[in-house]
């Protein structure tokens, strides 16, 4: 999933700042400050309390830079809008499009002991995402809401680390790179083939690397694009080409051979699909990402493997959304609208999103029980190597 990547005050104690809209009025920290999280193949996502209700669940996305909440979190904090003489935001999705926006104040955000303070959020609908995710996601915590902090997020350890100063206690720093902040958001300089591109570093898509179309006419391909999965953002959903290619991507020293690569519109981006196994270290103030990592060499780039089904969450288990081109679900003629109700002889509400592809991952086959226009069925899908 990858979210929208949305443009827009602190304190060891407490300290102020003015540098962003979407950045708090006031920190309050005291202390370095690890929080449990929550780790998918979709990010990492915290428990959150704001104006003293809650918890909900966000997650943490760098890719925005307002925060964001749903209208049923605005509702149950009431959440007072942004007085303002100018129109709702305008921000610009995954897409590349444009997702209006209105804006709230929120009096406190707390994620464990750290207390944000004056925050502006955006209002964006986000049925859609917890659907795709199968679990109820509460918001997003943009970038700029950690402004005037040191920010770990710890995949490994499955953790928030923050801290007015650098955390102690972390894996060793493999790559220090510069961070170029582009609509408030973080980007870096990458080499693809030895040719220099910006990304921006987005925690909230799960993909490894994704370009534009434009992007990739200089490059040179291993495997050619074929079309992928859906891409959910906020405000629509888009359909993306997956291909891998030749030579290496090498992000400030960190390397990685033949690179999966994510084609559609909107921003260039690096995801978790391939920062995962990294603690991603950022200070604004500085200007600066450190991966931190206790592996060493290159980074893997696995077969993308897939039964060839887009899908979403409902009651009676996982309701079929897009069909991939040439894969074994459309051999099998399973129709966008049927649904799973049994994968592996279990209950497929029972199933996890990463539980499936984590099965994919590792066996031959998914066997599961369809619902449809056709009746009912068992079916045993091939695993098949969307990007070999």
């Amino acid at each position: 999933m990858a979210c929208a990547a949305l443009l827009l005050l602190s304190s060891a104690g407490l300290c102020a700042s003015t540098l962003h809209e979407g950045a708090p009025l006031f920190t309050r920290i005291t202390q370095t400050t690890a929080i449990p999280a929550e780790v998918t193949g979709h990010g990492m996502f915290v428990s959150v309390m704001i104006n003293g209700q809650g918890p909900f669940r966000m997650e943490i996305d760098t890719g925005c830079s307002y925060s964001i909440i749903s209208p049923e979190v605005a509702a149950a904090v009431e959440a007072h809008g942004v007085e303002s003489d100018s129109e709702d935001v305008l921000a610009v999705n995954g897409l590349g499009d444009s997702v209006q926006m209105p804006r709230v104040i929120l009096d406190t955000l707390t994620i464990g002991s750290v207390q944000f303070e004056g925050v502006v959020a955006g209002v964006v609908p986000l049925q859609l995402q917890s659907k795709i995710d199968s679990r109820v996601l509460d918001g997003l915590l943009g970038y700029t809401l950690f402004t005037d902090l040191f920010f770990a997020m710890d995949f490994p350890g499955q953790q928030l680390v923050l801290s007015p100063d650098w955390p102690k206690n972390l894996p060793p720093v493999r790559a220090e790179l510069p961070i170029t902040e582009q609509s408030e958001v973080p980007t870096v300089k990458m080499l693809l083939q030895g040719k220099s591109f910006t990304a921006m570093i987005d925690t909230g898509a799960n993909e490894r690397l994704h370009l534009s179309p434009e992007q990739t006419a200089s490059l040179i391909w291993k495997v050619e694009p074929r079309s992928g999965f859906l891409l959910a953002v906020a405000g629509e959903v888009g359909r993306e080409h997956e291909g891998r290619l030749a030579g290496e991507l090498d992000l400030g020293g960190v390397r990685q051979e033949e690179p999966v690569v994510g084609v559609s519109d909107g921003p260039t981006s690096i995801g978790t699909g391939l920062l995962h196994s990294f603690c991603l270290v950022f200070h604004e103030a500085e200007d600066k990402l450190w991966l931190c990592s206790t592996q060493s060499g290159l980074l893997a780039s696995p077969p993308e493997r897939s039964v060839g089904i887009s899908m979403y969450a409902e009651a009676g288990g996982w309701r079929v959304a897009a069909i991939i081109p040439n894969s074994p679900a459309e051999t099998a003629a399973i129709a966008v609208g049927d649904i799973l109700t049994q994968i592996e002889g279990q209950p497929a509400r029972n199933w996890t999103r990463d539980q499936v592809q984590a099965w994919i991952d590792s066996h031959a086959s998914l066997t599961v029980h369809l619902s449809g226009s056709s009746g009912e069925r068992d079916i045993n899908l091939p695993v098949w190597s969307l990007v070999p």
